[in-house]
């Protein structure tokens, strides 16, 4: 029954991550900045995650040392860019162009662990990190390889963003994941906070004009991605990581549906070729023994969305 539950768990987080990008795709096209949609979504998920909290009891663990503070300042830098270049990727590329470019994200950390980490490399991974590639050439057509495709360009940086964001997060593996939520995403607030009053102020007022129920709704996308992360780690005490890490694939099909059925969006077959390499270089990755202690607890310490 634990392993059914933690599934469930894992596909209901899953639908909720791909209603994420969906909703943030719509939220830009009735005139939401981009900045502001983010301050809001973060605002919400910090309260949402510590209402979580509060209601497990869960006992608050102070940062030991200031090595630790820099690593979770690092960690809420990244995990603000991997959104930044996330919405920037869906203001030019399709909703399921910028999902299967951002599950690049495991070949990237494999890259960033052996050359900071030392990890071992072999076969799997190599042939892995060539299909990443060609999926990458396939997506951005083949015909089309040397021009710039913005889409591609802020798709690859979300990706490897997340990367960074789950490297650093191994140096705060001897903390309670909400612990680590907690402290992250309150300095994500406070940067998103500073970005928008000094360097897009504008982006305060830019919305002001829309409905209240659209602010409504962006506060609550931000309360269920706090949910979805409390989701995803109650999977892992239920599966083991690899299995959590294939599952979690699933948000990739959802958010191809969503493209499709709200957005019109049909991938053309370049398209589908290069979702193939990057779904089957993703399931290489994802069911490898990883050199790096707990890698599949910290597979989704979201920030992604």
């Amino acid at each position: 029954m634990g392993k059914r539950e933690g599934v469930f768990a894992l596909l209901l987080a899953g639908f909720i991550w791909a209603g994420t990008g969906l909703s943030y795709k719509l939220f830009l096209s009735v005139g939401f900045t981009f900045i502001l949609l983010l301050l809001i979504t973060r605002f919400f998920k910090l309260l949402s995650v510590l209402g979580i909290a509060y209601a497990k009891k869960v006992k608050h663990i102070p940062l030991n040392d200031f090595k630790e503070l820099k690593f979770l300042f690092l960690n809420a830098v990244s995990s603000v860019a991997t959104p930044v270049f996330f919405i920037l990727a869906l203001s030019y590329s399709s909703l399921s162009n910028v999902y299967f470019l951002q599950y690049t994200m495991p070949v990237w950390v494999f890259i960033l662990a052996a050359f900071f980490l030392k990890e071992k490399i072999n076969f799997k991974k190599i042939l892995a990190v060539f299909m990443t590639i060609l999926g990458i050439v396939f997506i951005s057509r083949p015909e089309n390889l040397f021009s710039i495709n913005l889409g591609i360009v802020f798709g690859i940086l979300s990706a490897l963003s997340f990367s960074a964001d789950i490297i650093l997060s191994r140096e705060l593996k001897d903390y309670h994941y909400h612990t680590v939520s907690i402290y992250t995403n309150t300095f994500q607030v406070i940067i998103l906070t500073l970005l928008a009053l000094f360097i897009f102020p504008q982006s305060l007022f830019a919305s002001s004009s829309l409905p209240l129920i659209v602010f409504l709704a962006v506060a609550l996308i931000g309360i269920f991605l706090g949910i979805a992360s409390d989701l995803y780690y109650f999977a892992l005490e239920k599966i083991d990581a690899s299995t959590a890490g294939i599952v979690t694939l699933c948000e990739l099909f959802f958010a191809s549906a969503f493209a499709f059925l709200f957005l019109g969006e049909i991938p053309v077959f370049f398209e589908i070729i290069g979702y193939g390499f990057i779904l089957f270089s993703a399931i290489i990755m994802l069911l490898r023994k990883s050199d790096i202690e707990h890698f599949g607890h910290l597979l989704h310490l979201r920030k992604t969305h």
